[in-house]
């Protein structure tokens, strides 16, 4: 059976659960002070979904489960630079591996992990 970390591992300090409901807070997606690279995010009542997703996908990033038995894992982000829309943007581009015990379905199953 692999490792569990902790719930607020990922999600925060104020994070919490039960039956139907994930809460997270806005102030656990912010970077903490020091974090080197560093990015920003201002907790706000106009925060894009985008914008949030992002920030929740760089907290995961920064603090998965590192351990060999890892079972979901978001590869660090690749640039490159790129033009685009008649401007000059970068790309950020990561992987994410969910690992499975094998199954015939196409999706994987969040009650496998």
């Amino acid at each position: 059976m692999p490792s569990e970390p902790l719930f607020t591992s990922f999600f925060g300090v104020g994070a919490t659960q039960n039956e139907t409901q994930i809460i997270i807070l806005k102030n656990d997606l912010v970077a903490p002070v020091g974090l080197t690279p560093t990015y920003d995010f201002i907790p706000a009542l106009s925060n894009g979904t985008e914008q949030t997703a992002l920030a929740f996908i760089l907290r995961w990033l920064r603090n998965q489960d590192a351990s060999t038995d890892s079972q979901f894992i978001i590869k660090p982000f690749e640039q490159s630079l790129e033009f685009r829309f008649n401007k000059w943007q970068r790309r950020y581009v990561s992987e994410i591996e969910i690992w499975q015990d094998d199954s015939v379905s196409t999706l994987p199953n969040p009650n496998l992990i």
